[in-house]
């Protein structure tokens, strides 16, 4: 059964990064900044990567797929202005924190998909040779 689920996490996380590679590309969303396509390019290559590794059931794609959706996780957005931090690869719904100082995002797929990933990486180590 936690096979199956390795199996799923690894295609959600192919479909998570192509889509990403997709907005990247100019082919699905809104044009992206000029400044902030190489960490996009970086992060849905990292995902990309990551996948087929974990199809392969090499932990190391795990462990990218930890990276990939941790660096997600959150968005950060000053009120006046500066540096902001944003990496939306693939799909993301947000849980929208104000604060007086700027908007914090936590996106709720990347963190579900983040303990999913890692309950797999643990089983993985908890059961060695499967």
């Amino acid at each position: 059964m936690m096979r199956e689920f390795e199996k799923w996490v690894a295609r959600v996380l192919l479909l998570n990064s192509a889509l990403a590679l997709g907005v990247c590309l100019g082919l699905l969303g809104e044009p992206q900044p000029a400044d902030a396509l190489p960490l996009l390019y970086s992060a849905a290559m990292l995902g990309f990567l990551s996948a087929v590794l974990s199809l392969k059931r090499w932990k190391t794609g795990l462990w990218g797929g930890v990276l990939y959706y941790a660096l997600q996780l959150f968005s950060i957005y000053p009120f006046a202005g500066g540096w902001q931090f944003a990496v939306k690869a693939g799909v993301s719904i947000g849980l929208v924190l104000r604060f007086a100082g700027g908007v914090v995002v936590l996106n709720m797929v990347a963190l579900a998909l983040l303990a999913a990933t890692a309950a797999v990486l643990a089983w993985r180590y908890r059961v060695p040779n499967t």
